[in-house]
């Protein structure tokens, strides 16, 4: 039997802290990744690369190889790509070839599953400074209404929403996250709860839904419901004409357009309870059906601690402590959203179904 001595302990200890100091560069090299076209590249090219194939296929010289190499060592590693071949030593680069994986064709630029320009926006500088923000923002005080989050501290007082409003190529890039997501997202809820979720009504407000392609989803799937997304002036201003969904400028804080249903995804996370309860209750009062088709329904994590599952655990963790960098928000476990529901006076609440990280909640009036 195999006893850990003293010098083990010691080295395997160590070895955690370099791992997690070093952790970040897991993101930078798959940010690097999609920057150079990897993915799109492998893609085109319509099977494994070698390394000199891929090379040729990027806008980078031919010296640069060696470089690329131990960059995609870093994502193989990682489950981004695939390899075939022997990179043991690295001495015979034309043998080895690499592949997409599952997840790396979802950062193929152009598919409508794609989720790179979400990539950029939570890797790129102007987020990546509020995490360096965070003990800063811990030591101030309470009464500093300018740093109410980190990104407050980290941009001057100015929060998230209001840094967006005022930088057009920022705002362009979270619109373009938040709506890759919604494509992929929505996309998945409507083929596998569509019916449950929309069936029988007959408007639909998406509440704070960005881009509009999440309501554009539903409303190509149930054409019969009339579909509206409620968005502060600056996102409005930035959509083309849509035909199958009506934009209304508004505050969410303030009042909601009159529907038998209303969609919150990944929106109530951004707030906290006090702020989330003023929007619920706003959805309450303009419900416009009677009977049981009214509903709220809510896209957002449900925080678990599952041993079972340590990936999707471990992803809620570090999506709360994203949250709590960017936003005044948080992700809730279900005692947190029962409490928010019981406080606006909603009747009941159910969990729908899971989606990877994402709960699908519909709550009743």
């Amino acid at each position: 039997m195999e006893v850990d001595s003293p010098i083990h302990d010691f080295s395997k200890t160590r070895t955690q802290v370099w791992k997690h100091m070093l952790v970040f560069m897991d993101s930078m090299c798959l940010r690097c990744a999609v920057e150079l076209g990897v993915p799109d590249a492998i893609h085109n090219h319509g099977g494994p690369v070698t390394l000199s194939e891929l090379v040729q296929a990027l806008p980078i010289p031919t010296s640069r190889a060696p470089y690329l190499r131990r960059i995609m060592r870093v994502l193989v590693n990682s489950g981004f790509f695939s390899i075939k071949g022997n990179e043991s030593d690295g001495s015979n680069e034309e043998e080895v070839y690499y592949d997409l994986t599952a997840t790396s064709k979802l950062l193929v630029t152009g598919s409508t599953n794609s989720l790179a320009p979400l990539v950029l926006f939570v890797t790129g500088l102007d987020v990546g400074k509020t995490g360096l923000a965070m003990s800063t923002w811990f030591k101030s005080s309470d009464d500093d209404d300018k740093n109410e989050t980190p990104f407050h501290v980290a941009y001057d007082g100015k929060g998230l929403f209001e840094y967006a409003s005022e930088r057009p190529e920022f705002n362009a890039l979270f619109n373009e996250a938040m709506a890759c997501d919604n494509t992929v997202l929505i996309g998945e809820v409507v083929k596998n709860w569509g019916d449950v979720l929309f069936g029988g009504l007959r408007s639909l407000v998406d509440v704070g839904g960005g881009t509009g392609l999440a309501a554009a989803e539903i409303a190509g799937a149930f054409p019969e419901m009339k579909c509206s997304v409620l968005e502060v002036d600056h996102v409005v201003d930035a959509q083309p004409e849509n035909e199958l969904v009506e934009f209304v400028r508004g505050d969410m804080f303030v009042q909601i357009p009159q529907a038998d249903a209303f969609l919150l995804k990944w929106v109530l996370h951004d707030w906290n309870d006090k702020d989330c309860v003023k929007i619920l209750r706003n959805c309450k009062n303009s419900f416009s059906c009677e009977g049981n088709k009214r509903k709220v329904i809510i896209i957002d994590a449900i925080v678990r601690s599952n041993p079972n599952d340590h990936d999707t655990t471990q992803t809620h963790y570090l999506f709360d402590a994203f949250m709590l960098a960017v936003c005044p928000g948080k992700e809730r476990n279900e005692m947190e959203w029962k409490s928010i529901f019981d406080e606006v006076g909603f009747s009941g609440f159910n969990m729908v179904g899971e989606l990877g990280i994402f709960s699908i909640i519909e709550v009743y009036p």
